[in-house]
C-alpha cells in the first residue's frame, strides 16, 4: 500500500476482511487517500475493518460537508453543478483532460473538435469571499453594477478560513482580479484566484 507499489492514479484488486474491492488511489478531497468499490453487501463490514484497524492512529468519520469544503479548496468540479452536459470541458477548465490526438474516433469528437476551435464562450473562474457569509450556490456574480453570472457550487473553506465560490462568466469578464458576490442581499468583494486555493501543486496528493 505504499506511495511506490501503489502510486498516484492506479487501482488495485485487494481483499479488505473477507470483502474483494477495487481500490483507486484517487481523490475528491487533495489528500492522499483511495477510493474503495466493493459490493453492497459488504459495506458494513468494510467499514467495521477500517474502523477497528484506524482507530489507534485517530481515525475519524467525516460527513458530506466535509467533503464538500475540502474539495471547493482543492478546486475539485462537482458533477451536475460545477460541469454538466451544458458545458465544454474548456469553459470548465478541462481542456487538459481531452485527447484530440487519438487515431481512433469516439463519442463527441466532432464536437469537441468545434469546442476547442472557437474557444469558450464563458469560462468557470474560482472565487475567494473574506468576509464571514456561508454560501450554497446561485447567488449572483456581479462586477462594476452588472451581473455576470451566478456561482455553480460555493461554501467554506475550513482550512483557509474564507468561502469559496466557482461560477462562469463570459469568456472576456474571466480575467478580472476582483468581483462581487450577492448572498442574502448583501454584496461581498470576492477575489479570483488562478488555481486551486490549497496545494496547488498537488504534493499532498503525489507525496
Amino acid at each position: 500500500m505504499s506511495n511506490e507499489a501503489f502510486p498516484y492514479m492506479t487501482a488495485r484488486s485487494l481483499r479488505i476482511g473477507y470483502a474483494p474491492v477495487l481500490a483507486l488511489r484517487v481523490t475528491y478531497l487533495g489528500e492522499l487517500g483511495w477510493e474503495l468499490h466493493l459490493p453492497t453487501e459488504y459495506a458494513a463490514h468494510v467499514y467495521e475493518q477500517l474502523w477497528a484497524a484506524g482507530r489507534e492512529f485517530g481515525l475519524a468519520d467525516a460527513g458530506y460537508r466535509a467533503i464538500d469544503s475540502l474539495r471547493l479548496e482543492k478546486r475539485y468540479l462537482y458533477w451536475g453543478a460545477d460541469i454538466t452536459p451544458d458545458y465544454t470541458p474548456y469553459e470548465a477548465g478541462l481542456g487538459f483532460a481531452v485527447s484530440l490526438k487519438k487515431k481512433s474516433d469516439f463519442i463527441g469528437r466532432a464536437a469537441l473538435e468545434k469546442a476547442k476551435a472557437a474557444g469558450p464562450r464563458r469560462k468557470l473562474i474560482t472565487l475567494l469571499v473574506d468576509a464571514p457569509v456561508q454560501l450554497y450556490g446561485g447567488e449572483a456574480i456581479r462586477r462594476d453594477g452588472k451581473v455576470l453570472g451566478v456561482t455553480s457550487s460555493a461554501g467554506w473553506g475550513h482550512t483557509i478560513g474564507k468561502a469559496v465560490a466557482f461560477g462562469y462568466v463570459a469568456a472576456e469578464e474571466a480575467g478580472h482580479a476582483d468581483y462581487e458576490i450577492e448572498a442574502f442581499t448583501r454584496r461581498h468583494a470576492a477575489t479570483r484566484i488562478a488555481g486551486a486555493a490549497v496545494d496547488p501543486g498537488r504534493t499532498k496528493i503525489l507525496a
